[in-house]
Formats: structure tokens, C-alpha cells, sequence
């Protein structure tokens, strides 16, 4: 029969009605009977020796429980690493602090009380004494004090790509472009904050948790290592996730502790982690300083590539360790023809909180860095910023194409993609319009910026050789029950981008059913497949709708041959049409009949087992590269120094896509991201080592006014490593936006304020209204970082970052 095609824009949400009928269960909302709440004392000092004094929080009432360092250190374990690559040092990272504490948020003790008010209350009573350290807040190789006794630097770990010989490329360059190019820390803000609740049986011999996690096969297994116990006894169930762009695709401490807790006081805990908490206690993102050398021939191709990556791992390297250190290293080639290259990470610890995943993982930064270094060139050389792209792109006839940092480029068609996108927005006509808006007195300008976005993440033996400690495969097991109803169970986590319906697509094109007939199961370890990464990487439709495709298919290959059994004829003479098996010859019997013979097992062919599964685990042979283009047209108003953003073109290929309109919702909220960092989101610290953003009243991530309509371009380029051709499209969206802002905002400064003066602003991240303003109204020093925030403290930036 004709297979139903669900793929397109008007496939249904299979979970939308559920989520906008208000069906939605998320963590906070679910309880056990006797549900005890847990409040964690977090450090108020950046650093210092800590005593901590519990006697009058545990005499308060309705407290179960205090719980210190000590007692919870004497029976569990450090949480270690997901990225643990020998080039990093050893920097154990436990529950709560015992005698010293190395960052504003750090846990040092737990209340456990009857209600969370109880809980809060009584945390206000835990005495901590501080005997403050020097803190160390700008990210530095050479800083002091040694924040770890047994480290003779604060360096955690460096690494290096290094192919021909960068040195001589550069000599022979007619010109080199060097720049320095800061990317700020910023909060993930997912809508949902992080929370934890968990309970062990009677025995106390096992324990579930929930927790809002992207990753519940990695929870689980920090959790049987943290705890001591084994694997098989620890079940970890994720309820509705709202939102998380990465930073909930690790194990956290406070996982561990609430299960410890739970266990300590013989009821079930919980704990929700408050919007406050989430500026400190979740990981940050970004935190780069990328100093870049880039020369160019005459006739404007790369002739060499020198980076240097300073990443602040904050204070305790979490589970990602130097991960997005290693993609920014490794990606700041661009998808470029590069032969000679030198790219250089060093991974730095200070006294923040700890860097993690956060959407994008190192790759923003890094074409931030290329793409910003491309347009100086082509100022230097005198060139349009599109036909230097041209140049340089990589041509499909060179892909595969293997990087200077062993990264192998799959498929693409890098230059026709600008086009679509110069041709779009108009590249010729439109330098003759801000021509003159420009003559009129407006700051207007255009910039453009190519990216790739690394996906598919999973090749187990590649992420070996990177030090991950996970697989990279991904299972998923198909069910027909004997109505014909299909279940798909899978690793992955839906978090609000549709993950579940592409799968459901998928499941239902293979099969021969309508997209209604298909549930998905998702988010419970003893229920679910064992997936090697967790959802993240950018390889739900690739890597995991990989392995429902060939699952599905094993299935249908089964109904096949059942069917042709149940109709005397072979498999290849079999026929299919209108949703009925035939044998040509008039007699016919439905798929749900066939099913049901499966169960019924009265009439099977030889060695056919009774009832209808299938499985798949596929293991992708490499990445995949999703890659594309996007420009930006601004004007800045005088008075404000606010950056309206009047175009924006994004042209994008991730292979074959599976749900057009998700696809395109992905790519609309990564701008939104894109834009918030460009312009607005940052987490700056004190000199003394204090968090600036304490609650939302500090921190500005965009509003609807500040996302312009996104003007979307396709090209559909499959990737010859994964079996349906999908690449990923989760981080593409935020990837090349602070770049093609950073250029255009540039070249709307360049006639009236100089090179020197528009760099100097453009080159950090954001590029806030007030940064600017200090441009416009030509003031020699910058603007104090103090009212961005009005708050009465001394802001200390990443600008001067000593290697």
C-alpha cells in the first residue's frame, strides 16, 4: 500500500493538545504522600575557609534533617566527569563543601523540613563563619591564590589542533587580521528551572529519582557511582521537561544529594530549585576569550589560522569539563579551506560558578571569532564581505572534507547557500540603501556571517577519543500491540521542540499507520532503551530518528512476512494497497489482523516468535555538519544607543528535514537566543568575585519586540553518515546571529567613529545600548558596567584575559 507521509508543515503536535489543554506534568507539580521538602544553604562568599553551626536550624520547626559536608561526603562519592580527557587535572566536585567553599552558590548544607517554608526558614538559621580568601574572578594562567592545593596553576587543561605550518603561512600573508573576540557568560533560562525528588523503597535498597533532565541514563549512572550502589538499583524518571538549551544535559550535585537525603530520613524529598538559585547553582554558558590571527592572500584567501581559547571553567570543572573549550578550538576554522592552522585551548578555574552546556556548546563563540576576523579582511582587502566568504567556502566537490582539527566535514553546498542569502536580502541594492540612510544622518549597517553546527553527536569511538566517558548510540524499540496500535519507546527527552512527533513520523511512515496510531514512551531508565548521549548534541533527528527508522523497518519486514504467510504467497509477491495486505489473487487481510495473529500464535510461519517487536541501535560513523548563512540588516538609534534589527535573513541546510515546521520553530528560537546574546544577556561578576544577576529584575534576555520576523532560505543537502540523511538543527538557529549582528552593527559605526572605535565595541559580547551610547557620544572611557544594572558594585569584564 501507499505509505502515509506525515512529513510537512501540517503535521500535528502529538502532544500539543495535551500541553495546551494544560495536561502538562512537570516536576513541581507531582508529589508522594509524605513528600518532605529540602533547602540548600548556598556560599555567599566567592571564597573561603568555611565552620558551619546547624544547631539552631535543626531545633527550628518541623526540620527532619540538617545535613553538613561531613556526614554526606563519609558515605558518597564525588560526581565525576562526563568530558574527562586526560589533558584535564583532577578537581573532585561533592555535594556540599566541607571547609572551604570556591564560588557565590556552592552548596554547604541541606535543611529537610516538613514544607518548603519550613525548609526556608530554617536554612536562615544555619550559621556559616566565613574566613574570606582572595578571590579569583579574571580568567588567567598566571592568577593567585592556586585555587586547589594540589594544582601548581589555576590552568585545568589545554589541548591543541595544529596541521602544516601556521607560522610561515602568516609570515607570507599580505595582510593578517588580529583581533580579540569575548563572549560573556550567560544563563540558559529555560522556563522550567531544574528540581529533583526522590524516594527509596522500604529496604532502602533502591531508589527512584526524578529530576528535569535531558540525560536520564547519564543521571543514572552518577548516581549508582555517587551513591555506591549498582546501576540496576537506581531508576531515574523525567516528567514534561519545560525547556533546557543543554544546561540540563549533565548530572548536577544536587541529584545526589537529595537521594541522599531521602535515604537519611527514610521519606520521600524534593527540591525546586528557585529562579535566584538557577544565576549561581546551574551551570553557565559561554565564559570565552578567543585571540585571533587570520592572514590572508592577495587575492583574499585564507592563507593561515592562529586562535588561542581562554575558557573560565568557573570554579569546579562540572561534567562537561573543557568541552566547549574543545568545539571552540576546533571549530573557529569555519567551513573554510584552511591548511595551515594552529588552534590552542587553555582551560582556566575561577571563582565562579562552573561553566557547562549551554546551546551551541562552544560553536557561537567560535564563529563569532572567524566571522567577525572575515569581515576586518575584507575591509583590509577592500572587498565585498560576501565574495570573501565566496572565496574561502569550501566547494561540494572538496566534501568530505577532513579539517586542521580532524574534524570531517560530510556533505554540503556552502557557497550556492550565500547566495540564496545574498539574493534574499538583496546584498547589491541594499548597500545602495544605507548609502543613503547614512547621507540622511541614520546609523544604519548590514553584516553577514557563515557557520557550521556540529550534530549527529554520537560516534562512540570518536567521542572516546575526546574523552567522553558516554556512548554515542542510540536504541529504540518498536511495538505493534495486536489491535495494530504502535508504541515507540526511546533514550531521548522531548523538551519542547517536537522531538516526540518526528519520531512518531517516522515510526508511522515505516510501519504503513496513520501518526495517530503511534504513541512514544520516553523518560523512564527501567522502561526505556539505553541511549549513549542523552538529548544533546544536536541528534534527535539523526542519530535517534535513525534508529526508529531502521527499528520501524525491522517491524515491517516482520508484518511482511507474517502477512504473506497468513496469505499463502511469498514475501516479494505480496501487495499492499489501502491499507490492506493482498496476495493478487483476491484475498486480502488487514494490518491489525495481521497483528493480531502475531499474539493469537495459531498460525505462524517457522521460527516466527509470537508477538511484534523490533529494535535498533545505531551508532553514527561520524558527524554531521549542519551548516548555513545569515545577514543582518540594523539601524542604532543616537539618543539610546538601542540596536533595532530591521532584516534578518537565515539560510540553513540540515540535511533531509523530517518536520519542516519544527525545523523552522528550532531555527526562530535559536535567533531569539542569538540576539539575546548579542545584544542583551550577560552574567558579569565584581571585582571581588560577587554575582552581578541575582533574579530576573538583573538580567535581560529578549523580548518579542526585540525578534524580527526571520526570513527563511532551504537547501536540503542529505549527510552520507546517517541512514535518513537528517542532520541536526537544535543549535543552528543562535550559532552564526551574534556575528552577523556584531558585523552589521560594525559597519553601521565604521564611516562616523573609525576602525579602531567600532572594533572596540563590536568585539565583546554584548554589544549592549550602553556600550555604544559611549561610541556615539565619543566618550574616551567606556561606559561604567554598573548601569547596566543599577546596582552600586565595580564590574570586572573578560577584555584583558592574561594566557
Amino acid at each position: 500500500m501507499n505509505r502515509p507521509r506525515h512529513v510537512g508543515r501540517s503535521a500535528p503536535g502529538l502532544h500539543l493538545p495535551r500541553l495546551a489543554a494544560g495536561g502538562g506534568r512537570y516536576l513541581a507539580d507531582e508529589s508522594l504522600s509524605g513528600e518532605l521538602h529540602l533547602v540548600i544553604v548556598r556560599s555567599r562568599e566567592p571564597h573561603a575557609f568555611i565552620s558551619v553551626d546547624t544547631a539552631r536550624a535543626a531545633a527550628a520547626p518541623g526540620v527532619r534533617a540538617v545535613l553538613v559536608g561531613a556526614e554526606v561526603r563519609a558515605a558518597t562519592d564525588p560526581m565525576g566527569m562526563m568530558w574527562s580527557a586526560q589533558i584535564q587535572r583532577e578537581a573532585p566536585t561533592w555535594c556540599l563543601a566541607t571547609d572551604r567553599v570556591r564560588y557565590v552558590g556552592e552548596p554547604i548544607a541541606a535543611v529537610i523540613a516538613d514544607d518548603a517554608y519550613l525548609a526556608e526558614d530554617a536554612a536562615e538559621l544555619v550559621d556559616v563563619c566565613y574566613e574570606t580568601l582572595p578571590p579569583i574572578v579574571e580568567p588567567s594562567a598566571t592568577s593567585r591564590p592556586v585555587l586547589y592545593d594540589d594544582w601548581p596553576d589555576n590552568v585545568f587543561g589545554r589541548t591543541r589542533f595544529e596541521a602544516g605550518d601556521v607560522v610561515a603561512a602568516l609570515d607570507g600573508a599580505a595582510v593578517v587580521v588580529r583581533g580579540r573576540y569575548v563572549n560573556d557568560r550567560v544563563a540558559g533560562m529555560s522556563l522550567e528551572t531544574r528540581g529533583v525528588r526522590a524516594a527509596w523503597d522500604i529496604a532502602r535498597e533502591s531508589v527512584t529519582v526524578w529530576t528535569s533532565t535531558q540525560s536520564p541514563h547519564q543521571v543514572k549512572a552518577s548516581l549508582a557511582a555517587t551513591l555506591r550502589i549498582p546501576e540496576s538499583r537506581v531508576r531515574v524518571q523525567c516528567p514534561d521537561l519545560g525547556g533546557a538549551f543543554g544546561n540540563k544535559a549533565c548530572a548536577y550535585i544536587e541529584e545526589t544529594l537529595v537521594a541522599f537525603a531521602a535515604r537519611a530520613v527514610g521519606r520521600p524529598v524534593r527540591w525546586v530549585e528557585s529562579r535566584a538559585e538557577a544565576f549561581t547553582a546551574t551551570v553557565h554558558g559561554r565564559g570565552t576569550v578567543i585571540d585571533l590571527e587570520v592572514g590572508f592572500a592577495s587575492d583574499a584567501t585564507i592563507s593561515g589560522i592562529r586562535a588561542t581559547v581562554l575558557l573560565d571553567c568557573g570554579a569546579t570543572p562540572y561534567m562537561v569539563g573543557l568541552g566547549t573549550g574543545v568545539v571552540a578550538a576546533a571549530m573557529v576554522l569555519g567551513p573554510y579551506r584552511v591548511a595551515d592552522a594552529l588552534s590552542e585551548l587553555v582551560g582556566v578555574v575561577t571563582n565562579k560558578t562552573p561553566i557547562g552546556a549551554y546551546r551551541g556548546f562552544g560553536m557561537p563563540e567560535a564563529t563569532f571569532a572567524i566571522e567577525r576576523a572575515m569581515d576586518e579582511g575584507a575591509r583590509r582587502l577592500g572587498i565585498d564581505p560576501i565574495e570573501i566568504r565566496r572565496r574561502n567556502l569550501l566547494r561540494p566537490d572538496e566534501l568530505p572534507y577532513w579539517t586542521a582539527a580532524m574534524m570531517c566535514l560530510d556533505s554540503g553546498r556552502y557557497g550556492e547557500l550565500l547566495d540564496l542569502v545574498a539574493a534574499e536580502v538583496d546584498w547589491a541594492r541594499l548597500q545602495d540603501d544605507l548609502a543613503g540612510a547614512r547621507a540622511a544622518g541614520h546609523l544604519v549597517g548590514a553584516g553577514v556571517a557563515c557557520y557550521l553546527e556540529a550534530s549527529n553527536f554520537g560516534p562512540s569511538l570518536t567521542a572516546a577519543m575526546m574523552g567522553i566517558n558516554n556512548a554515542g548510540h542510540d536504541r529504540a524499540v518498536i511495538r505493534m500491540d495486536a489491535s495494530g496500535l504502535v508504541t515507540v519507546l526511546t533514550g531521548q527527552v522531548p523538551m519542547g521542540q517536537g522531538l516526540e512527533t518526528v519520531l512518531a513520523q517516522i515510526a508511522a511512515d515505516e510501519v504503513g499507520v496513520d501518526l495517530d496510531a503511534v504513541s512514544v514512551v520516553y523518560g523512564d531508565t527501567l522502561a526505556c532503551p539505553y541511549t549513549g548521549y542523552g538529548s544533546g548534541g544536536s541528534r534527535g533527528a539523526g542519530v535517534a530518528g535513525s534508529s526508529v527508522m531502521l527499528a520501524a523497518r525491522k517491524l515491517r519486514d516482520r508484518l511482511r512476512v507474517l502477512a504473506a504467510h497468513l496469505l499463502e504467497v511469498d514475501v516479494a509477491d505480496l501487495e499492499e494497497a489501502n491499507g490492506l495486505f493482498s496476495n493478487g489473487s483476491g484475498a486480502s487481510i488487514s494490518l491489525p489482523d495481521v497483528a493480531a495473529a502475531a499474539y493469537h500464535a495459531k498460525d505462524l510461519p517457522p521460527d516466527f516468535e509470537p508477538s511484534l517487536e523490533a529494535s535498533y541501535t545505531h551508532d553514527p560513523r561520524a558527524f554531521a555538519f549542519s551548516y548555513g548563512a545569515a545577514a543582518a540588516v540594523v539601524d542604532i538609534d543616537r539618543d539610546t544607543g538601542t540596536v533595532s534589527i530591521q532584516r534578518l535573513v537565515f539560510g540553513h541546510d540540515c540535511g533531509v528535514q523530517l518536520n519542516p515546521g519544527n525545523v523552522e520553530a528550532q531555527i526562530v528560537g535559536g535567533v531569539a537566543q542569538g540576539i539575546g546574546a548579542a545584544l542583551y544577556e550577560r552574567l558579569p561578576y565584581t571585582d571581588d568575585g560577587r554575582p552581578v544577576v541575582e533574579s530576573l529584575w538583573d538580567y535581560f534576555p529578549p523580548l518579542p519586540a526585540n525578534v524580527p520576523p526571520v526570513e527563511l532560505v532551504h537547501l536540503e543537502t542529505p549527510t552520507p553518515f546517517s541512514p535518513n540523511g537528517a542532520k541536526g538543527v537544535g543549535e543552528s538557529g543562535i550559532i552564526p546571529v551574534p556575528a552577523a549582528l556584531a558585523n552589521a552593527i560594525r559597519d553601521a559605526l565604521s564611516t562616523e567613529f573609525g576602525d579602531e572605535r567600532a572594533c572596540s565595541v563590536v568585539d565583546t559580547l554584548p554589544i549592549t545600548a550602553e556600550r555604544l551610547l559611549a561610541v556615539v557620544d565619543q566618550i574616551a572611557p567606556p561606559v561604567d558596567p554598573r548601569k547596566e544594572y543599577t546596582r552600586e558594585v565595580r564590574v570586572t569584564g573578560m577584555a584583558e584575559p592574561a594566557v
